[in-house]
């Protein structure tokens, strides 16, 4: 689902290696969480803010781009496979891997859930907050203990 300027190519890559592939264009709200629901793999070979997380939510194993560095505690060898940006060598690689072994592609799925769901979410991430701000005042408490004394 989606679209940009590579879809094209991806069409002639899929029509070769996987042809049930079907190309959606955008979608939102309801249509785009029942296209996840529906799918087997998340492919993002661009950058996309939050759409990785989504998916991820979703169980889905992922291919994505390595592009600013956001995905690299999201995605790892056990839920997916980050790919050199503007790589299709790449890209076709990963896909090729990806569709080889559907009792594999469960598995990484499932590990895509469990990091967003106990690792990587609005919990932690306030948790993290939290603890350097209780460090932070720690640090300035002792501080000013030590200026008056």
């Amino acid at each position: 689902m989606g679209d940009g300027p590579a879809r094209p190519e991806l069409e002639a890559l899929a029509q070769n290696i996987y042809p049930l592939a079907e190309f959606t264009g955008p979608r939102y709200n309801a249509e785009l969480e029942a296209t996840f629901s529906e799918a087997d793999l998340f492919v993002l070979p661009g950058t996309g803010g939050l759409a990785v997380q989504q998916a991820m939510s979703f169980g889905l194993p992922v291919v994505v781009a390595e592009g600013d560095g956001t995905q690299d505690d999201l995605v790892r060898p056990e839920n997916g496979w980050r790919i050199p940006a503007d790589d299709l060598g790449a890209l076709k690689a990963a896909l090729l891997e990806a569709l080889g072994d559907s009792a594999r592609l469960r598995a990484m799925g499932a590990e895509s859930y469990r990091i967003v769901t106990q690792e990587a979410n609005l919990e932690r991430m306030v948790q993290v907050f939290i603890e350097a701000l209780v460090s932070l005042r720690v640090k300035v408490e002792v501080g000013n203990s030590r200026d008056l004394a």
